[in-house]
């Protein structure tokens, strides 16, 4: 009966020992932000290649730019932007906001694109 509970007992901690290792998963977005603003300020924006990067919106109104981010931020950001800011009333005006996106000593970056660019209407 004693070396049945110390083999219990010492399965148990192993099993403690694994769980405590285990990595836990961060979030690509800090999780208390308090609105899609702050959210996309917090993005992750760590990148091998430039196809891990892209922009999303800096705010729900298309004159706030576009801030460049990793894929897993953007997705993370999507259903924060559309619960908050797709019924946003925004004024249409001209701006120069969106980016091309490119990966840069790790880290996803943004420049402006170029007016030729852009499409005409």
């Amino acid at each position: 009966m004693k070396l049945n509970l110390i083999g219990i007992l010492g399965a148990g901690v192993l099993l403690a020992g694994c769980a405590a290792t285990a990595p836990v998963a961060q979030s690509p977005i800090n999780p208390k932000a308090k609105n899609y603003t702050e959210a996309v300020e917090s993005a992750a924006v760590s990148c091998k290649v430039d196809a891990d990067c892209t922009s999303v919106k800096k705010g729900c109104c298309l004159c706030n730019g576009y801030a460049p981010v990793n894929k897993e931020a953007a997705a993370a950001l999507k259903p924060l932007w559309e619960k908050e800011c797709a019924m946003a009333a925004c004024t249409l005006q001209m701006c120069y906001v969106e980016i091309n996106t490119s990966c840069q000593g790790g880290v996803c970056v943004g420049t402006p694109k170029p007016m030729k660019d852009y499409v005409a209407y």
